[in-house]
């Protein structure tokens, strides 16, 4: 249990319920709205509905409707079986998401939901209203139906949440969820009932209650939950510290048989792993995809990128250029995204024209990696020098990931001929030189040459040379570019 650290004098919490979640697990990977899908439960040892997407609700089946009698309604229905553990992780993935707009921020145990402590990052993100807003937003776009409402407690935010409410201070609870009806309040079942038998409807008609009288009726904990719920008790919260890797699995509810059709889920997973990237301060350079199928081997994508990111638009590029290449042997049931290691991100200020060195740097490096993408990993490569006199003989093959051990010289050319081309000198203009090179007598592969930096007619720069041994004459070698 950490101690709530809050640089103002009154907390303020912003809860996100997510009260479609079960159903979210499944279908946030779906593009198409039109497939119906529900999700079933054991409820008293029956299998009944517990959620539905619009289309399956359009058709006429509904939650707390036996899945035999949904499958009566729609025929075609898909249903599918609710996952609690399942759900837990997915919890765990949203907090971590999470701590891009805050750095407290607590998984109730006990319904799904999230808890963030809002106050703290008021200058940066703005009210907690605006701050509900583009969660609900920013959630929606990568799956997840959110409700976010605040309040100066954790229970009483829990509550706001479901009536989209933004309560300022401790004594405006009782104002606002007052008028409520009581089934809002989260209570036992047989505590609900009780009340209700009592002829209470609303949520002031216990508030006003003698705190004596509910415990000697009810017990301790549901006046220990009403005084959480308005302050007058301390409700301190687990806070929750994002792990140093990602894994996100993501089961579909069709099959998935073209790779184009992957992106749409991809997507949204990339989206998800950026924005636990940002909440970390973390990047990532390498990461395994892996498409599960019925009845074959897992098809696997390894994406890798020259430096470490956390730009979702950059690796949805890569990944885009990699399906091209991808075939599936069989339809794909679930996918799995895995960051094995999250990188510390050293992020820089970018210029008004990204003309710097490291952007334009950048700019290399992404054209490196959409071409390695597009043609397979050892189809590009780079340049190393190799210690030795003769151009021919000094550079090597080396791998984008491993870095040169040389410096390029500025009266070198980038480019070599692959073979030097005999030409006649009296064409061209010597603008510097000569420069003697003799070496390779310990070889078989000796030469004596001068070179010269020369210009052809056309104003190209061109790098030739006279060469002494083993044979006379003038010969262009490189081009500068």
């Amino acid at each position: 249990m950490l101690p709530l650290k809050n640089s103002s004098a009154t907390p303020r919490w912003l809860a996100l319920r997510l009260p479609h979640l079960a159903l979210d697990h499944y279908t946030r990977g779906q593009a198409r709205q039109d497939v119906p899908v529900a999700i079933s439960d054991a409820v008293q040892r029956r299998e009944l509905i517990i959620d539905c997407n619009p289309a399956a609700a359009k058709a006429g089946v509904r939650p707390g409707m036996p899945a035999t009698a949904a499958l009566g309604v729609l025929e075609g229905l898909n249903i599918l079986v609710r996952q609690p553990d399942q759900e837990r992780t997915t919890l765990h993935r949203l907090a971590a998401w999470c701590y891009q707009y805050s750095s407290q921020v607590s998984i109730p145990a006990d319904r799904p939901a999230l808890l963030l402590e809002a106050a703290a990052s008021e200058r940066l993100f703005g009210s907690p209203l605006e701050l509900a807003r583009r969660l609900e937003r920013e959630l929606g776009q990568i799956g997840y139906h959110a409700m976010a409402g605040s309040a100066p407690t954790p229970e009483a935010a829990w509550l706001a949440a479901g009536e989209a409410l933004h309560i300022d201070t401790t004594g405006h609870i009782r104002r606002h969820i007052g008028p409520l009806p009581l089934s809002r309040l989260y209570l036992e079942h047989h505590q609900q009932h009780a009340l209700e038998q009592m002829g209470f409807r609303q949520v002031r008609d216990v508030l006003r209650l003698p705190r004596k009288a509910l415990t000697r009726r009810f017990g301790p904990a549901l006046t220990d939950y009403l005084d959480r719920l308005l302050g007058s008790r301390p409700d301190p919260r687990p806070l929750y510290q994002p792990p140093q890797e990602f894994a996100s699995r993501l089961e579909l509810p069709a099959d998935i048989h073209a790779t184009q059709a992957l992106l749409f889920p991809l997507k949204r997973m990339l989206e998800e792993l950026c924005g636990v990237l940002r909440g970390g301060d973390t990047a990532v350079q390498s990461l395994h995809i892996i498409l599960q199928h019925e009845d074959h081997p897992d098809s696997r994508i390894e994406l890798g990128t020259q430096s470490p990111t956390q730009d979702a638009a950059r690796l949805l590029n890569l990944l885009r250029e990699r399906l091209e290449r991808v075939r599936l042997p069989q339809a794909v049931r679930e996918i799995q995204l895995q960051a094995p290691k999250l990188l510390p991100l050293a992020a820089g200020q970018h210029s008004l024209f990204r003309d710097t060195p490291a952007e334009q740097q950048q700019g290399i490096e992404q054209l490196a990696e959409r071409l390695q993408a597009r043609l397979g990993h050892d189809a590009v490569g780079g340049l190393d020098g190799v210690e030795d006199h003769r151009p021919e003989y000094s550079w090597r093959p080396r791998k984008l990931d491993e870095k040169p051990q040389c410096t390029a010289l500025p009266h070198r050319p980038s480019w070599l001929l692959p073979k030097p081309k005999r030409c006649d000198i009296k064409r061209y203009d010597i603008l510097a030189g000569p420069e003697r090179i003799e070496s390779g007598w310990w070889d078989g592969r000796d030469c004596r040459r001068d070179y010269f930096i020369v210009r052809d007619a056309s104003g190209s720069t061109l790098w030739a040379f006279l060469e002494h041994k083993p044979r006379r004459g003038w010969y262009v070698h490189g081009i500068f570019a």
